[in-house]
C-alpha cells in the first residue's frame, strides 16, 4: 500500500496565522506557547500521514478546527476549576475521549498549572499524544489508554470533553471520576432538545456558554453541568 504524502507544512506561515486567530480572542498567549502550540501542529501534520489521526488533513484548518477550537475553552475550564477547587494549588483536570489530545494538550499547553489526565482507549492515538508530550516537555499531562468506564482513578475537579459523546452516556460513564463538588464541562456543536430531555437525574445543566471561534461561523458551546443536589 503507498504512503500517504505527508502535507506541505510551512511553520513561519501557520505560526503567523494561528498568532492572528488568537489575537481575535481574549487568550493571552506567551511566545513559548504559541512556539508549543505550532509545533502540536506540525507534529500532527506529519503523523496524520501515517496513522490517519483526524480526517481533517489542511494545516490551516487542523489550526482552526483543533487548535483554537479546543483553545477558546480555557477560560470556562478555568472559572469551572475555581468553583470546582478554589483552594487547590494544581487543580486536576480529566479530558475524556481525548483522542489526537484535543482539547487536553491544548489546554495543558496554555494552563500549565493545571495536572491534565487524556484518557482514550485507541492506543495508536495516545501514542501520538505521548509522543508530543515528549517533545514539548509537558510535566503537567497524565495518559490513560483505558474506556473511562473501566478507571479507577482518584476524583477529578473538572470532566471536559470534546465531540465525544451525547450527555447522557458522558455522564453515565465518567459520573463516578467526578468530584463531589466537580464540573462537566462538554464542548457541544449542537444540543438537541432530546439530548437534554435524556440528561439523568444525578446531574442538572448550570450553565450553557457560547464560544466564539474566529471566522468560523458554525455554533460552538459548552455545556457545563454538575451533581445534581
Amino acid at each position: 500500500m503507498a504512503k500517504t504524502k505527508v502535507a506541505p507544512f510551512d511553520r513561519a506561515q501557520c505560526q503567523a496565522y494561528l498568532a492572528s486567530l488568537i489575537a481575535q480572542t481574549s487568550l493571552e498567549v506567551s511566545e513559548l506557547q504559541l512556539e508549543q502550540l505550532t509545533t502540536l501542529i506540525e507534529m500532527l501534520n506529519t503523523w496524520n500521514a501515517a496513522l490517519n489521526l483526524t480526517a481533517i488533513k489542511d494545516v490551516n484548518q487542523i489550526v482552526l478546527l483543533h487548535v483554537v477550537d479546543s483553545a477558546v475553552v480555557l477560560p470556562v475550564l478555568l472559572a469551572q476549576l475555581k468553583q470546582a477547587a478554589p483552594e487547590v494549588e494544581s487543580p486536576s483536570v480529566a479530558d475524556v475521549g481525548t483522542g489526537a489530545g484535543f482539547p487536553g494538550l491544548v489546554l495543558a499547553i496554555l494552563a500549565p498549572q493545571v495536572h491534565f489526565t487524556l484518557i482514550d482507549s485507541v492506543g495508536k492515538k495516545l501514542s501520538f499524544v505521548r509522543q508530543v508530550v515528549a517533545r514539548l516537555k509537558l510535566t503537567n499531562v497524565e495518559l490513560i489508554n483505558k474506556r473511562c468506564e473501566d478507571i479507577e482513578h482518584e476524583p477529578f475537579a473538572v470532566i471536559v470533553s470534546r465531540a465525544f459523546a451525547p450527555l447522557e452516556r458522558m455522564v453515565g460513564w465518567c459520573l463516578p471520576l467526578l468530584a463531589p463538588s466537580g464540573r462537566f464541562v462538554a464542548m457541544k456543536a449542537n444540543l438537541e432538545p432530546g439530548e437534554i430531555q435524556a440528561i439523568p437525574e444525578t446531574v442538572t445543566i448550570d450553565q450553557t456558554v457560547k464560544l466564539q471561534v474566529p471566522t468560523l461561523e458554525a455554533m460552538r458551546q459548552a455545556v457545563v453541568l454538575r451533581r445534581a443536589s
